[in-house]
C-alpha cells in the first residue's frame, strides 16, 4: 500500500508525459501483485488494499490526532487515490477535492466583507492560492512565513461555510458536496443501527461511543488525561488478538456492512447508499 502511495504521489508531482506512462505502468503493477495476493479475492471487486488501509488507519485514529477529525470521523474508509487502478488515471483527476473545495472558499471570499473571522479566512486563502501557484522556493518560505499570522480556521468554522455553500443549487453535484451530504446520512445510519437494544454492544456501537466521548472533551491541559485513557480504551479495543478468528477491523467492516445492507434497503435513494458497497463507511 505505501509502494502505491508513493506512486500515486509521484505521479500528481510529475508533468512529463513519458514519465507520467512509466509511473502509471508502475502503479499498474503494484496493483495487480497486491490484488493476486489478496486472501479470498474476488475479481474486479476486492480493493487489495482495503486491510491494510482500514487497520493503519485503526491504529492512527486511536491516537487521537488533531488534524484529522474528518478522517477519523468515520469507522473505515477506502484506500483512495486517483491511481487506485489503471483506468482511474484518466478518470479521476489528483485535484478534484481541492478543486470543489476552492470554489467554496472563493464564493465565501466574494460575499461582502464582515472583518474578523472571515478577514483573516480569506487572508488564509489567498495566500494558499499564492503558494499553489508559486513555482519559486523563495517566494514560497516568504508566503509561508506569511501564513503563520493567520493560522487554521475552527473546525467549525469551516464545516459550516461549505455546509451553506452545498446549499446552492450549483455546487450540490461538487465532490466536496456529496461527500458532505454521503456522511451526514451515514451519521444518521449509524444513529439508527446503535439506537437499537439489540446493538448496543457490538464493536461499531461501542467504539461510536468512545469517540463520542473524546470528540466531546475539550482541548485543555484539564482534559489531556481523560482524553489518553479513552485512547487506550480505543487502542485495546481494535488490538488484533493473535489466534482470533478475525481482526476488530475486520468484524467491524463486516458490521457496518452488514448494517448499511439492511438500512439502504428501505433508503435507496440516499447519496451514500447509491455509493459501492465498501466504498465508505459511516461514523462510529
Amino acid at each position: 500500500m505505501c509502494k502505491h502511495h508513493e506512486l500515486a504521489v509521484n505521479i500528481a508531482k510529475t508533468q512529463d508525459a513519458t514519465e507520467r506512462k512509466k509511473i502509471s505502468e508502475q502503479i499498474k503493477q503494484v496493483f495487480m501483485t497486491a490484488k493476486s495476493a489478496a486472501t479470498g479475492a474476488v475479481a474486479g471487486s476486492l480493493n487489495p488494499f482495503a486491510k491494510d488501509y482500514a487497520e493503519m488507519k485503526m491504529a492512527y485514529c486511536s491516537t487521537n490526532p488533531a488534524s484529522a477529525k474528518i478522517l477519523c470521523s468515520t469507522a473505515a474508509s477506502r484506500y483512495s487515490t486517483a491511481t487506485n487502478a489503471p483506468s482511474a488515471l484518466n478518470s479521476m483527476p489528483s485535484n478534484v477535492a481541492t478543486s470543489s473545495t476552492t470554489k467554496a472558499m472563493e464564493w465565501y471570499c466574494s460575499k461582502p466583507g464582515q472583518g474578523g473571522m472571515q478577514d483573516s479566512i480569506c487572508k488564509r486563502t489567498a495566500i494558499l492560492k499564492k503558494m499553489r501557484e508559486e513555482a519559486s522556493l523563495d517566494e514560497r518560505k516568504k508566503l509561508a512565513e506569511q501564513l503563520k499570522q493567520y493560522p487554521t480556521s475552527p473546525y467549525g468554522t469551516m464545516q459550516g461555510i461549505y455546509a451553506d455553500f452545498c446549499k446552492l443549487k450549483t455546487s450540490a453535484e461538487l465532490p466536496l458536496c456529496l461527500s458532505l451530504r454521503r456522511t451526514t446520512e451515514s451519521k444518521q445510519m449509524n444513529k439508527w443501527y446503535c439506537g437499537q437494544p439489540a446493538n448496543k454492544l457490538s464493536l461499531w456501537c461501542k467504539r461510536t461511543d468512545l469517540l463520542e466521548k473524546i470528540q466531546k472533551l475539550s482541548t485543555d491541559a484539564a482534559a489531556s488525561e481523560e482524553r489518553k485513557q479513552l485512547s487506550m480504551q480505543m487502542a485495546a479495543m481494535m488490538k488484533t488478538v493473535p489466534g482470533a478468528a478475525e481482526s476488530p477491523s475486520k468484524k467491524l467492516s463486516n458490521e457496518i456492512a452488514a448494517a448499511k445492507s439492511t438500512y439502504c434497503a428501505s433508503h435507496p435513494d440516499l447519496a451514500y447508499c447509491k455509493m459501492p458497497s465498501g466504498a465508505a463507511s459511516p461514523v462510529g
